[in-house]
């Protein structure tokens, strides 16, 4: 099946150039292909595991090879831009689903899945910006606003870098009105590539590897324990969690 390359992001003045960009997501796209080929759920996690700690390395790299202007603000703890609409791959919602059976009791797990689906039914559906004004906090925040699931969290999460705290809050009390806050561009470069090269792993083994917004996507991998069978079968177990505002972008740009 041939690969269809989606567009990776870039930001001038950077060694990140476009042709880096796609060799870092063609390096992922090889690597992932063992793991999704063996066509089970733990493939799958681990696919998503190695895809989460490669963007992690390359971040690192990043950081290390062109040092942000000013540290990062990113903090344990800090929920502000935990508002926001989260895109995913189902390989990273099963490692989550997978992750938090593991680690949460019966009675946890229910009160959990029960705070999944209150957000989902608050959020689904909604653009970026309508998500960040609706203001609705992810469900899998602790009680300290830190996130729960940190070591399994998206690629995505893992790539936002803010380099001003204060900024990103005036920006999420008023999304529509102020810019988003500065960011180290290449670690959100770099993760993205990562991500790039995870979708078009599995589309290449004929999965289904159109983003999902996360909280839709958690629903419905909590709510239906065979959801990593019936994605492994190309089966539309996530076909309502599909974002369609990304599916609306890619039809502008065909």
């Amino acid at each position: 099946m041939p690969r269809q390359k989606r567009s990776l992001p870039l930001a001038p003045g950077t060694r990140y150039t476009p042709a880096v960009l796609e060799g870092i997501a063609d390096g992922e796209r090889a690597a992932l292909a063992l793991p999704l080929g063996k066509r089970t759920e733990a493939g799958a996690v681990a696919a998503a595991a190695s895809a989460l700690a490669r963007a992690e390395a390359l971040e690192e790299a990043a950081v290390a090879g062109e040092p942000p202007a000013r540290p990062i603000a990113c903090r344990a703890g800090c929920s502000t831009c935990c508002v926001s609409k989260v895109l995913v791959l189902a390989p990273e919602v099963l490692r989550i689903a997978a992750h938090l059976r593991a680690t949460r009791t019966e009675a946890e797990l229910a009160a959990l899945a029960e705070r999944v689906r209150a957000a989902d039914a608050a959020t689904r559906g909604l653009s970026r910006l309508e998500r960040a004004e609706a203001r609705v906090p992810c469900p899998l925040l602790d009680e300290r606003g830190a996130c729960s699931i940190h070591a399994v969290r998206p690629i995505v999460c893992a790539g936002w870098s803010s380099l001003d705290a204060a900024a990103c809050e005036r920006h999420f009390a008023a999304p529509a009105a102020v810019p988003t806050a500065p960011m180290h561009r290449p670690s959100y470069e770099v993760a993205n590539a990562v991500l790039a090269g995870l979708g078009w792993a599995a589309r290449e083994q004929g999965l289904d590897a159109a983003p999902l917004e996360l909280i839709a996507a958690l629903r419905i991998a909590l709510e239906r324990p065979n959801a990593g069978e019936r994605w492994l079968a190309r089966l539309p177990v996530f076909a309502s969690a599909r974002d369609a505002e990304w599916q609306a972008d890619r039809r502008r740009e065909a």
